[in-house]
């Protein structure tokens, strides 16, 4: 009788404690994957070169969100901590045509590089790419799919209480 108690005592506290857990590592957004994303890539002008200290900014098309980056020595940018969702490049240095793409799209596990070509002109002047950035990811070696909300919801509840 007293060990039946402490089984169903022990039962319970189990229960309770993987609910705690789902609960925490739900909240932290750990369970339903990557919510950010990165955009990278290499600044060069039309004969090669690469180009430092170039502004290189990220606008969420959907929110305004922005977020902005130099480049460095080696001409290299990274954008770090992006919201998924749809984005608009730009890049700008004095003496160089603004560099706009559009079409880039942030999912999960995306982190497109991007490279950057500057041409040199007026600061009026402006290149406009409208074209889709590479969806492939090519710095890791694994395979995902993405899962929209819609189908995450439909999923059917577990109940931690009960044993499997």
């Amino acid at each position: 009788m007293f060990i039946k108690g402490v089984l169903r005592a022990s039962v319970r506290f189990a229960g309770v404690l993987a609910t705690v857990l789902l609960i925490g590592i739900l909240s932290t957004g750990v369970g339903f994957g990557q919510t950010v994303s990165q955009i990278s890539g290499t600044v060069k002008d039309d004969s090669g070169a690469v180009v430092p200290g170039v502004q290189v900014t990220a606008t969420q098309t959907e929110t305004g969100f922005k977020k902005s980056a130099a480049s460095d020595e080696a001409g290299y940018y990274i954008l770090t901590n992006l919201p998924l969702g749809p984005y608009r490049l730009e890049a700008t240095r004095m003496g160089f045509r603004t560099y706009v793409q559009t079409g880039i799209q942030l999912q999960v596990g995306t982190n497109p590089e991007i490279p950057v070509t500057l041409g040199v002109g007026q600061v009026s002047e402006s290149v406009q790419v409208e074209a889709n950035a590479s969806q492939v990811e090519t710095r890791s070696v694994g395979v995902g799919t993405v899962i929209d909300t819609q189908r995450v919801l439909e999923l059917p509840p577990t109940d931690a209480s009960q044993p499997t």
